[in-house]
Parts: C-alpha cells; sequence; structure tokens
C-alpha cells in the first residue's frame, strides 16, 4: 500500500499526540507483551490513517482513537490461541544482563496490575487510563460521559483503595 504523505496532513501531529498513550492501553489490555502491543499498535493506526477523512477533531481525538484501539485490541484477543512469543521469551530476565533489577521491577508491575484487577471494572479501567497511559480527565470524561470534576473525586477514590490493596499481600 503506497500513501501519499501529503494527502493528510494533520495525521503525523495527530499520530504523535497519541501515540504513547494508544501504545500503554494496548500494552496493558494484552498484559504486558510488547511485541504483540507493537503490532496492534501499528495496525490501529493504519485503521486510524485510512479512516481518518471522517475523524472529527471537535468530537474529541482521544475518544475516537480510543474506540479504534478497544474494538481492535477486542477482535484480535478473540482470534488469539494461547501461546508465548519469542520476542518476549528474548527479552525476559533470564537473558537480560540486569535480570535481578528487572525481575523486581517484573514483580512490582505484576502487583500493581493485579491491585488494579482487585478494584470495580469502572475504577479500574479509570486507573489504568488516567495514571498508566496518560489521559486527560477532560478527555476521559468524552470516553466514559463523564464530567472531569467527578472523574477526579472517582480516581481519588479509586488510588485510595489501590493503595490499600498494595499494602496487602496478593
Amino acid at each position: 500500500m503506497t500513501v501519499d504523505p501529503m494527502a493528510k496532513p494533520s495525521f503525523e501531529a495527530f499520530y504523535r499526540a497519541n501515540v504513547k498513550r494508544i501504545y500503554a492501553f494496548v500494552y496493558f489490555r494484552i498484559g504486558g507483551r510488547k511485541a504483540m502491543a507493537e503490532d496492534l499498535v501499528q495496525d490501529i493506526f493504519l485503521k486510524a490513517f485510512e479512516a481518518f477523512d471522517r475523524y472529527d477533531p471537535d468530537r474529541g481525538e482521544s475518544a475516537w482513537i480510543y474506540t479504534i484501539a478497544r474494538n481492535h485490541v477486542i477482535n484480535s484477543m478473540a482470534k488469539e490461541r494461547p501461546g508465548v512469543d519469542i520476542e518476549d521469551v528474548l527479552d525476559s530476565t533470564a537473558v537480560s544482563e540486569d535480570g535481578r533489577e528487572r525481575m523486581a521491577l517484573n514483580d512490582d508491575e505484576r502487583h500493581l496490575v493485579e491491585a488494579i484487577d482487585l478494584l470495580s471494572k469502572d475504577d479500574a479501567q479509570l486507573v489504568r487510563m488516567k495514571y498508566l497511559e496518560g489521559w486527560s480527565f477532560e478527555d476521559l470524561g468524552q470516553v466514559v460521559g463523564k464530567s472531569p470534576g467527578a472523574l477526579r473525586v472517582q480516581a481519588s477514590r479509586a488510588v485510595k483503595k489501590l493503595k490499600r490493596f498494595m499494602k496487602k499481600p496478593l
């Protein structure tokens, strides 16, 4: 597929503004599989590029790209069979030069993910999107249909619960 770089001049800015948080969104939804997350993000932005003529910036870029990402992850996970990605094995702590440090980080990440999973579905989604993926409360409000103020209160309460969960052994 050849893409005319001048066809959609604002797509590059759109991509740069959203790629990190969409990657984080995908990465945490698929269990931290780096290679798979990279492939899915590439597919997501290809879909976004192909549909960019229908993109309406007044309706919020976050809601639009998030919807594409969410649907793509759901479809991909439905097709996936259990298995191990060879790149994940190559990136594992067993191969790492500094395996103990990475193992400790992986334990902390695992503990955090397990604690987030103890939250209600809405609170877990809010914590992931706000604190792990970097969404603003304004963009989150557009996606979930709540005011930024209500989301701030909900996030504060969810973080307090999360802190309690993190103190307990899981």
